[in-house]
């Protein structure tokens, strides 16, 4: 409850006083605490819970991303990996954004070659954000073949690769704007 009104302070202090803690709830309070732009007590709850599971990973992760932290984010999906965690589509989603904002192409190939090695590589919504990755890297050719790869396509999977030909001036982008026409996909107010 006190999430929803965003009494951000009483909910903090409302989670330190509950008894017993479970993962769940750190997860929640660090989902919070991030999209409040409260990121250091978000890794310092991060770092207190005792038996992290991938969520929480995947979470704080996510909260760095979302408050510009992208190298933090990308080297903590490092030390994720390490710890022999499982990685899902978040967790790609996430690391495969930050590095597009950084136009870290090596490391966005090291995760894409992650992925392929993983149960991930037809998840349309990995596919989505592997095409976003390498066209923020300016690596249309690679985004291209991450796209053409992919075996299910939305509307985010056409609206990344054409938002992408148009940001590195490919001419391409008026061909597949009709692709995504015959194909029967919707453009949204991103696609136009």
């Amino acid at each position: 409850m006190y999430w929803k009104v965003w009494l951000i302070y009483d909910a903090r202090k409302v989670f330190y006083e509950i008894p017993g803690r479970n993962v769940v709830m750190y997860n929640t309070t660090i989902t919070r605490l991030s999209r409040c732009g409260m990121i250091e007590d978000s890794k310092r709850l991060f770092y207190s819970i005792k038996e992290k599971d991938s969520i929480s990973w995947t979470t704080m992760i996510t909260g760095l991303t979302q408050n510009g932290l992208d190298r933090e984010a990308i080297d903590l999906s490092r030390d994720m990996r390490m710890e022999g965690m499982t990685m899902d589509q978040y967790t790609f989603g996430s690391v495969l954004t930050a590095c597009g904002s950084l136009l870290a192409l090596k490391e966005g190939k090291q995760i894409h070659a992650f992925i392929i090695r993983t149960n991930d590589k037809d998840n349309v919504f990995v596919g989505s954000a592997l095409v976003d990755m390498y066209c923020k890297c300016k690596s249309v050719t690679y985004a291209e073949a991450a796209f053409k790869r992919m075996t299910r396509k939305n509307v985010v999977s056409w609206t990344a690769i054409l938002v992408g030909y148009d940001q590195n001036d490919y001419s391409e982008a008026v061909k597949l704007f009709c692709d995504v026409q015959r194909n029967g996909i919707d453009p949204d107010e991103f696609t136009l």
